[in-house]
């Protein structure tokens, strides 16, 4: 508990790219224009993202999601994805973050 507090705190002086450092992924930097200069700097947080497949949406949501465990802003989320994607979407967040 005093860990993540501290991590909360201190976030604003720490790594910028956080989730991307702490994970095991390569992002592409459309990826990280995504989530570091739009979709973390909009206030509600909430978003659809949805785009052409192999545009990364697994990762673009991974590190959204990551930032926000680490911020301490995430108290919910509802992810919906085709019944077909479920397993292959779970091993892949799993693996990666």
């Amino acid at each position: 508990m005093s860990e993540a507090y501290r991590i909360r705190l201190a976030y604003p002086f720490l790594d910028p790219l956080l989730a991307v450092h702490t994970s095991l992924i390569e992002p592409l930097p459309h990826q990280i224009t995504a989530v570091y200069g739009e979709m973390l700097t909009r206030q509600p947080l909430r978003y659809l993202l949805a785009d052409d497949p192999g545009a990364g949406k697994t990762i673009m949501t991974g590190i959204f999601l990551e930032e926000l465990l680490v911020r301490g802003d995430l108290k919910r989320c509802l992810i919906c994805r085709p019944g077909k994607l479920a397993e292959q979407w779970q091993d892949e967040m799993y693996q990666r973050f």
